[in-house]
């Protein structure tokens, strides 16, 4: 049998100890060989592989001595073995230290019969496994004892045919330190993430790891802050600090605690508690430190430091006596400042009993209250007197406290005696603080307190002005007196106890709240204007006042009431009065002012209308053909207009003028009541009139028409005021009416003098347009010579200085040449005379000299007259007109001056070197001619008016030219009855062309060759 390094391992971790597995190598030897050359020895190196071959002893005693050392081999383990078959049988058992449980009850069994189901399942399933494979088979399992649960680990290894030795572990104690141990590190590792403080581990360099906290305090997140060096979280002054304190330590492993300032990812910084401590961090020497935000807790600090000093400050500034007493009644300590007056000296206070230093009866009297606190530890106050002969008198408190007591028997006059409140607060187990304060003062104030209440008490109830006493917010009658109850018309029992909205005091409710509102803003309500309901319904105008006053914890107000009501009516009158007075006057000023009578008329009914208040306000007048009509109204919804209405009945006509005949108003009162006028009543109906009021308008002391107020909604007695009213603004009508007859009739005198100065006027303007019409055409007759004169006198500018550019005195010149500038110079007078003909155009229209044109043969001489300029410009001209087009009836001439304008207006809005192609098609009967160039191109704005008069490219390189040449190619092609336009878009180029009418029709009759004439 060969033992290698594991096997050798396996039987050591059997053994008990060290001494067991020495005795288990001894007996392996003794018998068996050791091969192949290794020498017989006791101690075997668990590396090294052997091999055990047993020793051939023949005799009984050798077996014997075998069997011996087997026994001693199964003594020196610890742990139970089990020899089980493949059915799981026990077929044998040794339990060393078990000695309550006998082989006999183990062998012969099976596992089920030993062990829990699930149990027997894992057993038997490593059995099979075990003799399956040939390997060692582990497994661990759990088993409920009378101990409680235990914890075994068993190993499976062949023994035999089919069977093995099951050698079980109690690993019990082992798994409670595992599980002690991870307990441990997941109870560190949850204080390490629930901890408030932050805490972080670090290599005196880096951060190498942090808590949650820490990312909270710092507000960085885990990734961000660890690798981060660990002075980079300290504020620049606290930095210096700490590494001065970290070269301080003695040993690197010296745990060590500092204050120091922290910052923050945004800047802000804290102040925090730092505590160090050395530890293994992943093998290597690390630090960890909690860092305590105390922040708050130094802010705290300051704060108690102030607040002692603030009570320190107040206790100084109380101004009472303090005495520290003990349950006996002896002096333990006193507080007074320099002012108090103490029966005795500090010194000479302290020790000393409450027997000694007070009377007999305030003595007993304070000790009472001193042994009740203590039994009850609740403060206790009470009062008394004593008779000192240093005292400081208020000589003011004294005056009135000494007349105040010649009102009240009760009160004393003894100046010499001298009030005291006494506070008894517990301060310890068997001593109090006693606090005592002179009330005397206080004493003396409340008795001018209850005299100055019994002469406000008496000055309430006699004053003739209303007063009243009530809660502040539900408004709750308390007090009311004699005056309140006589301008009300209430009794006192009627008011008292009930709320001044149940009463339905306030006409307007909501100014009460307003009024409180402002009384708890500003403490007083001083001559409000409110208005008061009285017991029988009538309302009372008052002046109010009121100020905040406490009865008892309740918050209330004492008002005074001034009533104003005769007042507020004869002020009314005085306003209506002004108010009348200023009516007439603005209507009489308006009258003086305005000339428009309907303006007029319309704003006095609604101004008589608004301050009479009235329903409808209107004003009619009779016509020359003896009816009425309603010129100005002014009526409020719902009630039906009558403006416009036309009256024709001669019986209606007639009780008008009846009713009116006396030259007085009619005072309608009730319209009901009427009786002798039978149409105006139904009128009234008619118009739901109630209540009217009627003034004639008097013209030239005769009737001319009617003032009439109506009151539709119900009946209205009118005052004498208004009917006056009515009267004075009656007159101002007819002043109205006379003044707008008299500016009719200037009116109609100035309109006649207007319209012979605007008849003048138009004749006058008419020859300056004329004028004007006639030096526009100069100047374009002008500006056209000059355009069109310059492009031939170009062209043979060019070839003259060609020509001087040659060498020599002679220079020769061909006679084509010459023909050419012949032909040049009868151009020019051919131009001439055409822009005669242009100027003619004008005013007489384009006159043709029509006759039949090969436009190809055309072109082609236009561009060799054309050649010099274009190599002037560096362009390129392509002709691709074809020379077999139909003939077309048109003045060459005129035809001439288009091309030529159209192509040197390609040349002048464009840089040098463009091209420039002339094409010619037929289409539809008519010639299409087409003048194209590659230049900068324009736009559509300036496409749509490049055709008008002194319309001028915004590229143009010359300045003389002043936009008339396409105009009279405009001019030149409507003429013939074509037209003309351009095609163009920026830094595309530009396409102009135009139609002629073909000399023969595409059906093949010839067209007649009138004069053309356009005007």
């Amino acid at each position: 049998m060969e033992l290698d390094k594991t096997s050798l391992q396996e039987l050591r971790e059997c053994c008990r100890d060290e001494a067991a597995f020495q005795r288990l190598c001894e007996v392996l030897s003794q018998n068996y060989d050791i091969n192949p050359s290794q020498p017989s020895s006791n101690n075997h190196h668990p590396d090294t592989a052997v091999e055990l071959t047993p020793s051939n002893h023949p005799n009984t005693s050798t077996q014997e001595s075998a069997a011996q050392h087997y026994r001693a081999m199964l003594d020196a383990v610890p742990d139970l073995i089990f020899r089980i078959n493949a059915t799981g049988r026990y077929l044998d058992f040794k339990g060393n230290g078990l000695t309550h449980v006998l082989r006999e009850h183990i062998v012969g069994k099976t596992l089920p019969d030993l062990l829990p189901p699930d149990v027997a399942d894992l057993c038997h399933e490593a059995i099979r496994t075990a003799l399956q494979t040939g390997e060692l088979q582990t497994c661990e399992y759990e088993l409920l004892e009378a101990t409680g649960r235990r914890h075994y680990e068993a190993r499976v290894a062949v023994s035999g045919v089919d069977e093995v030795l099951w050698i079980v572990r109690d690993v019990t104690e082992r798994k409670r330190v595992e599980e002690d141990l991870r307990a441990s590190q997941e109870r560190l590792k949850s204080f390490f993430d629930a901890t408030f403080e932050a805490v972080a581990i670090h290599n005196y360099e880096d951060i190498l790891d942090v808590n949650p906290a820490a990312e909270r305090l710092f507000g960085y997140t885990y990734d961000e802050i660890v690798g981060m060096p660990v002075l980079s979280l300290a504020a620049e002054k606290t930095k210096w600090a700490i590494a001065n304190r970290w070269q301080s330590l003695n040993d690197r492993d010296q745990p060590y605690e500092y204050e120091g300032v922290g910052i923050r990812r945004d800047g802000s910084t804290f102040t925090g508690i730092v505590s160090a401590k050395a530890i293994q961090y992943q093998g290597k020497p690390a630090r960890v430190v909690s860092i305590r935000d105390i922040t708050a807790q130094k802010a705290a600090e300051a704060t108690i430091l102030q607040n002692e000093a603030r009570n320190r400050a107040l206790l100084e500034a109380i101004p009472d006596l303090m005495f520290r007493i003990h349950r006996d009644g002896t002096y333990l300590d006193c507080k007074a400042d320099e002012k108090s007056t103490l029966l005795l000296p500090i010194n000479a206070l302290l020790g000393k009993s409450v027997y000694d230093v007070l009377p007999q009866d305030v003595a007993e009297q304070r000790m009472m209250h001193v042994h009740r606190a203590l039994a009850t530890q609740q403060p206790q106050n009470f009062e008394y007197q004593l008779r000192r002969s240093v005292i400081r008198p208020n000589p003011l408190l004294d005056h009135l406290y000494q007349k105040a007591s010649s009102h009240a028997d009760s009160l004393e006059q003894d100046s010499d005696l001298r009030d005291y409140e006494a506070r008894i607060v517990v301060s310890g187990p068997d001593e109090v603080i006693a606090i005592v304060r002179d009330i005397t003062e206080r004493k003396r104030s409340d008795a001018v307190i209850r005299l100055s209440e019994e002469k406000f008490s008496k000055t309430f109830r006699s004053s003739p002005t209303p007063m009243t006493i009530a809660t502040l917010m539900d408004g709750c009658l308390m007090e009311v007196n004699d005056g309140f109850c006589r301008t009300f018309g209430y009794q006192p029992d009627e008011l008292l106890g009930r709320s001044v909205h149940d009463l339905g005091l306030w006409v307007y409710p909501q100014q009460r709240v307003e009024m409180v509102q402002i009384l708890q803003e500003q403490g007083a309500v001083r001559d409000m204007e409110y208005q008061f309901r009285h017991r029988d319904g009538s309302i009372r105008t008052t002046l109010f006042a009121a100020e905040i006053i406490h009865i008892g914890d309740d918050a209330c107000l004492i008002d005074v009431l001034t009533d104003i009501t005769d007042r507020k009516l004869a002020e009314q009158q005085l306003l209506a009065a002004a108010e009348r007075d200023r009516l007439i006057g603005e209507i009489a000023l308006r009258i003086r002012r305005s000339l428009q009578l309907d303006d007029i008329l319309n704003t006095t009914v609604a101004e008589i209308r608004q301050f009479l208040k009235a329903d409808r306000v209107c004003i009619g007048h009779g016509t020359h053909d003896d009816v009425g009509i309603i010129v100005a109204e002014s009526v409020v919804s719902p009630w039906k207009p009558s403006k416009g209405r036309i009256v024709d009945d001669p019986e209606h006509l007639q009780e008008l003028e009846d009713a009116f005949a006396q030259g007085h108003a009619w005072n309608i009162s009730d319209t009901r009541k009427i009786t002798g006028y039978p149409k105006i009543a139904a009128d009234f109906e008619r118009y739901q009139v109630r209540a009217a009021l009627g003034m004639p308008i008097y013209l030239d002391d005769e009737l001319f028409g009617l003032l009439v107020v109506h009151q539709c909604s119900a009946p209205r007695q009118w005052h004498i005021s208004e009917v006056e009213l009515l009267k004075q603004l009656a007159i101002q009508v007819s002043i109205a009416i006379q003044q707008a007859r008299l500016y009719g009739q200037v009116r109609d005198l100035n309109t006649e003098l207007e319209q012979k100065v605007r008849d003048r006027t138009a004749q006058l303007q008419q020859k300056m347009e004329e004028l004007q019409e006639l030096n526009e055409l100069k100047d374009e007759f002008l500006n056209a010579f000059s355009h069109d004169l310059r492009t031939p006198v170009m062209g043979m500018s060019l070839v003259i200085n060609n020509l001087l550019n040659q060498p020599g005195e002679t220079i020769p010149i061909s006679r084509m040449i010459l023909e050419r500038m012949l032909q040049s110079n009868q151009h020019q007078l051919q131009l001439i005379k055409s822009f005669l003909e242009a100027h003619s155009a004008e005013t007489r229209g384009v006159t043709l000299n029509p006759e039949l044109v090969q436009v190809g043969a055309l072109v082609q001489v236009i561009a060799a007259d054309l050649e010099p300029l274009m190599l002037k410009n560096e362009a390129t001209l392509t002709n691709q007109v074809p020379t077999d087009l139909p003939l077309v009836t048109a003045d060459p001439v005129q035809l001439r001056r288009v091309f030529e304008n159209l192509m040197t207006n390609a040349l002048n809005h464009n840089p040098r070197g463009i091209t420039i192609t002339i094409e010619a098609r037929v289409e539809n009967g008519w010639l299409r001619c087409i003048i194209r160039d590659d230049g900068i191109g324009m736009s559509q704005e300036t496409c749509d008016r490049l055709f008008q008069r002194y319309a001028r490219g915004a590229q143009s390189r010359h300045s003389t030219g002043i936009g008339l040449g396409l105009y009279l190619c405009r001019q030149i092609i409507t003429a013939h009855g074509g037209q003309i336009n351009v095609a163009s878009q920026p830094n595309q180029g530009a396409e102009f062309w135009f139609t002629l009418p073909l000399a023969i029709s595409p059906n093949g009759i010839a067209k007649t060759r009138p004069e053309f004439k356009v005007g």
